[in-house]
């Protein structure tokens, strides 16, 4: 059985880091590699991260964030979403998006947003089953700071 935790500084952030490495997920998967001590800051700013762990075992992970805006409708941004692909297709990554609407009722938030590349038909299509408010076509520019 999943259980869902909520990550605070209070935890074993250097295991949880250990566990959350590109090279232990998949080649197709989007995890980013994950410090200690930028999790710990990410943490202390009012960072989300949200686990689903089968035991010990990390099965999935939410980072999100509280996004302000200045007419007062503030949201959480989900700004990665992961599954261990041992666990994909196993409903990890929608109990991960319900619990993250929860924290957004509990926060009084208008709503949960995230994005994701055009191309990512796996996940495009899992969104979708989520039956969205809306879907937007969105071109989204990243520019290097120097």
């Amino acid at each position: 059985m999943l259980l869902l935790q909520i990550v605070t500084t209070h935890d074993d952030l250097d295991a949880i880091c250990a566990q959350m490495q590109p090279g232990l997920w998949a080649v197709d998967n989007q995890m980013t590699s994950y410090k200690p001590e930028l999790l710990r800051k990410f943490l202390e700013s009012g960072g989300i991260l949200l686990l689903a762990k089968d035991g010990d075992k990390i099965a999935g992970a939410v980072i999100a964030y509280k996004l302000l805006h200045p007419a007062g409708e503030d949201s959480l941004y989900v700004h990665e979403l992961d599954t261990h692909p041992d666990y994909r297709r196993q409903g990890v990554a929608t109990m991960l998006i319900n619990k993250c609407r929860e924290i957004a009722k509990d926060m009084n938030l208008a709503e949960v947003w995230l994005g994701t590349e055009t191309d990512n038909a796996a996940a495009n299509g899992f969104y979708k089953t989520l039956n969205p408010d809306e879907i937007e076509s969105s071109v989204i520019y990243a520019y290097k700071v120097q």
